[in-house]
């Protein structure tokens, strides 16, 4: 089982443009070291999903901890950003 875990997610409106950005930190607790990391993130509006992106993270050693900054650049931040209720953030594969 993958043991990676995420941390210090938020939702938020990139500095330089409308889009969202999501930020955060990614931990590898696997018990070995990967190349990268590919994760999904879903954000939701209620129980709708409107976004659906993956980011990955290069070079996460066993026991280290990243920042990860993933933008959506097919969401406007001023349109939905406000009305989003929840997200999922989960590894989808390593290597």
């Amino acid at each position: 089982m993958l043991n990676i875990e995420y941390a210090n997610v938020t939702i938020g409106k990139a500095q330089q443009t409308n889009q969202i950005v999501v930020k955060g930190e990614i931990t590898n607790r696997a018990g070995r070291h990967y190349s990268a990391v590919a994760s999904r993130i879903v954000l939701f509006i209620k129980n709708i999903p409107i976004a659906n992106t993956v980011f990955v993270v290069n070079g996460l050693q066993n026991g280290a901890t990243k920042t990860f900054e993933k933008y959506i650049e097919e969401l406007d931040y001023d349109l939905v950003g406000k009305d989003i209720t929840r997200f999922d953030v989960y590894p989808e594969s390593v290597y």
